[in-house]
């Protein structure tokens, strides 16, 4: 019996050992996860202020081009619209007469089949 207690007791020996090892390799991987975590987060917050100042920028060439459009000078639109309104003439139909009663919307519309007979050599259905 006394080889069986030894067995057992380089068994436990040797558990134990392995037990230790195990551990030391556990904390060793849980280290090197936590160290690659921050690496992570150190990674991601230089990222994120990186950004940040590039939309700061952005922003900032925004706001200048803004300033920029509001410093034109700005066109003489009054003038412009004065120019245009003396070019217009207004339109003349000499086949149409103002009549205080009103137009036909027969005659009309017996006048718009005519305009298209006539433009299209064609009679319209």
């Amino acid at each position: 019996m006394t080889r069986i207690h030894q067995n057992v007791d380089e068994m436990l020996v040797r558990l134990t050992e392995e037990a230790q090892g195990e551990m030391e390799l556990i904390r060793a991987l849980g280290d090197a996860i936590r160290r690659v975590d921050e690496q992570l987060l150190r990674e991601v917050r230089n990222v994120t202020i990186q950004h940040e100042m590039r939309r700061e920028a952005i922003v900032g060439e925004l706001q200048t081009l803004a300033t920029r459009l509001c410093a034109l000078p700005a066109r003489n639109a009054a003038r412009a619209t004065v120019a245009a309104i003396d070019q217009q003439r207004p339109y003349e139909h000499p086949e149409v007469e103002n009549t205080a009663g009103g137009a036909d919307w027969r005659e009309a519309a017996q006048n718009i089949n005519d305009d298209f007979e006539f433009t299209f050599q064609e009679p319209r259905h």
